[in-house]
Parts: structure tokens; sequence; C-alpha cells
């Protein structure tokens, strides 16, 4: 059986603290304290998700994450 991928793409959700989160921001995940930008934003079921890329890495693909996993440490510039 193949399983379809619904993930909607947003353009903010919320942090573990409930901050908001937005494209650019720089977060740490929980676990692992990995420092990150966020790269992308999705919701899939009513759980949101953060695409995340480490902040030494300025291409490649980001890892998702539940948004609720990561905490953000700064804001992107406007």
């Amino acid at each position: 059986m193949e399983s379809s991928t619904t993930m909607r793409k947003i353009t903010q959700t919320k942090d573990v603290d409930g901050r908001p989160l937005r494209k650019g921001d720089t977060v740490a995940t929980l676990s692992g304290n990995v420092t990150a930008k966020v790269c992308d934003l999705a919701s899939d079921g009513g759980i949101t998700f953060v695409s995340i890329r480490p902040s030494h890495q300025s291409y490649g693909r980001g890892i998702w994450h539940a948004a609720d996993q990561v905490q953000r440490i700064g804001q992107a510039r406007v």
C-alpha cells in the first residue's frame, strides 16, 4: 500500500513555548541541541511541522521536525 503525503504549506506556527515561528527564524531542537534555520513550514492532520537546516549549511534540504519539539532562539530579519 502506498502512503500519500497531505502536508500543506503554512506561513506561521508556534514553538514549544507558544512563540510564533516563521521561515528564517533560528531554532534549537529540544533533543540533540541542534541550532538551525527554519526553511519551510507545513501542517498535516492538525500537527504542524518545521523543516530546519543547520546554520552552518547554506544549501540543501531541511529535516522535518514537529513544531512543538523546537524552541525559537532568534527571529528572522525583516
